[in-house]
Formats: C-alpha cells, structure tokens, sequence
C-alpha cells in the first residue's frame, strides 16, 4: 500500500510540475512582452507566428517587379495594390457595389489553375472570353444569399494566370465584364 501512495505521490506531483511548466511557459509568450537584442538598447516586440506574406504595394512596384499591369475599371472605388508572396500581384477595389479582387501571377503553367483565393463549390460555370484568351467564369451563392463568382484565365503570350473575384452581384456577364475591365494585353493582337 505504501508503494501505491509513493507512486500516486509522485505522479500528482509530476503532473503538477508539468502544468506549472506550460503556464510558465504561455506566460513568457505574451505577445504584448519584448525581449532585449544582447549588447542593444533597443527592445522589440515578440512575433509569433509566420510573417504576413501580403505587401502593400503600388501599381507602378507591381509593374517593376512583377511585370503585371492592371486596369482600373471605369467606377471602380477604394482601389488597393498589394502583392502576396513576392509573386502574386492583388488590386482590391468596389465595383458596381461589388467588392471586388483582381490576381496576376507569371507562370509556366499551360492550363487554368484558380489563383483567386475562393473556394466554393461553384453551381455555374461558363466558357467567357477574356480579350483574345479562353477563360472561365464561375459562379454561386455563399452562406448569406450573395452571389460569388469568379473568372480565371491565362494569357499564353507573356505567360501570366489571372482571376478576378466578386463578393457580390456575380453572373457569367459581370464576370466577364470585369474582368475584361482589369485586363491589360501585354503583347499585340494574337
């Protein structure tokens, strides 16, 4: 019996050290604390986490680095450059009361592949025509009763994927609207 209770001791007792462990722990993690860099005066707040990988930017920086030109749709509203990853170049702006994102990324790839960051399971999808490149345009209700859509095409000539996205008031026609509207043609008529 005596063995029993040593053993019983001794595990309340190691489980009570490792609690006091991972609260000490969590507390040393505050995110709001700062640590020193050794030899400096300076302190700097703790960063969990991965870094953010989307950048402000502008339309001029996205040209110059990534070599993707946007159009600014005639009423287009709150228009915001960033880019995401070093790779991705995003305008966000409001269109026709629509919130709306358009997407550029150089790629090698030779088949539509869906860079705009929706993933529904889309009801509709139409074959549209984005200036001279076969693109897809889908589209479907979200949670709350909006329309959502999507257009996604690639552009073989300078080798760019593009998408545009529509938070609201999605249909083949908009979409293909839009995203005519975003376009840029970086080569001469194919």
């Amino acid at each position: 019996m005596l063995k029993y209770m040593k053993a019983v001791n001794i595990l309340s007792i190691s489980k009570f050290v490792l609690a006091s462990s991972i609260v000490v722990a969590l507390w040393g993690c505050n995110k709001n604390s700062a640590v020193s860099d050794a030899g400096l005066n300076e302190s700097r707040p703790v960063v969990i986490g991965m870094p953010n990988p989307i950048k402000e930017s502008t339309a001029e920086e996205i040209l110059n680095k990534i070599g993707v030109a946007f159009a600014v749709p005639d009423v287009a509203e709150k228009v915001h450059y960033s880019v995401i990853s070093d790779s991705l170049a995003q305008m966000d702006f409001v269109w026709n009361n629509a919130e709306c994102t358009a997407r550029a990324e150089p790629s090698g790839e030779t088949s539509l592949k869906d860079i705009s960051g929706f993933y529904y399971n889309w009801k509709n999808s139409l074959e549209v025509k984005v200036g001279y490149n076969n693109a897809k345009a889908n589209w479907t209700k979200d949670e709350n009763g909006n329309s959502v859509g999507i257009c996604i095409w690639w552009d073989a000539a300078p080798g760019i994927m593009y998408s545009v996205s529509m938070k609201n008031n999605a249909d083949a026609e908009n979409l293909k609207k839009l995203a005519n509207a975003v376009y840029v043609q970086q080569q001469g008529n194919q």
